[in-house]
């Protein structure tokens, strides 16, 4: 058999936050181009603008708090109320906000997809041994749990869909909805599923592997110690060949213990 060498959950932390970072860094970056390109602002601008209509027309201040809307008169109230309630109706606002959030959504999705994509799918591909630059900062390695290299399409569904969408774009996502009263109890009960799954994918690898080492049928390992064959079909010839060594071998029938057999008859 073929000892699997787990990396020790020490250096896969310390891999784990340096690719993080990376992927911040190239996050924020594609989140600023992004936004620039499809001119984001442009619709929160256009919200802005109706929103200042309404304040000017109606002589309020939609960032009056509550000691001050306490404070008012009732008519003074009922104004701010027509104010508010004018707001609220109006389609070109709403269109200009909507379309602001859903872009923004949107474009911080992709961010995180594509640096997913740059950091743990092309680099790995192009240093040919499935590593992302955190994985090689620490000695540490993938492979599929039969001691096999990790192939690419493999590679795309660990670390793009399983990291990349279901463990980063979509509760991140989610995370702001609930934030921006979006989504509500909808979004908390999406990231609840989200934490069963990899607690679940937690106890079913022994408390080895997340989710995207399971939906890959991978685990990552210590890079120097560990044993990677090309294919089964070379991983079985070695094991087959391990088998037919160690059935040989009988330490009970050397040379040694024969002549001194001859020896005493």
């Amino acid at each position: 058999m073929i000892d699997v060498q787990r990396a020790p959950y020490s250096k896969r932390l310390f891999a784990f936050l340096a690719d993080v970072i990376l992927a911040g860094i190239i996050t924020a970056g594609l989140y600023f181009l992004l936004s620039a390109a499809f001119n984001v602002d442009s619709y929160t601008n256009r919200y802005k603008e109706i929103i200042a209509g309404y304040e000017r027309d109606y002589g309020v201040s939609f960032k009056t708090t509550a000691e001050e809307y306490a404070k008012m008169t009732e008519d003074e109230k009922e104004n701010y109320k027509n104010a508010v309630d004018a707001a609220n109706n109006d389609k070109d606002a709403n269109d200009a906000i909507v379309t602001s959030y859903t872009l923004s959504f949107i474009i911080f999705a992709s961010g995180i997809v594509l640096s997913t994509v740059i950091l743990d799918f092309m680099i790995p591909i192009f240093t040919k041994d499935g590593r992302s630059l955190g994985k090689l900062l620490f000695g540490l390695g993938v492979m599929r749990r039969g001691c096999t290299k990790i192939s690419t399409p493999v590679l795309f569904v660990r670390n793009v869909i399983g990291k990349g969408v279901f463990e980063a774009a979509l509760p991140a996502v989610i995370i702001l909805t609930v934030f921006n009263n979006v989504t509500g109890i909808f979004g908390v009960i999406l990231l609840v599923i989200f934490l069963i799954a990899e607690i679940f994918s937690l106890i079913k690898s022994g408390g080895s592997s997340m989710l995207h080492d399971v939906l890959a049928d991978t685990v990552v390992i210590d890079w120097a110690s560990q044993r990677i064959f090309k294919t089964a079909a070379e991983r079985d010839e070695f094991i087959k060949e391990s088998e037919k060594q160690a059935a040989e071998f009988d330490p009970y029938s050397d040379s040694k213990g024969n002549d001194d057999s001859s020896e005493n008859i």
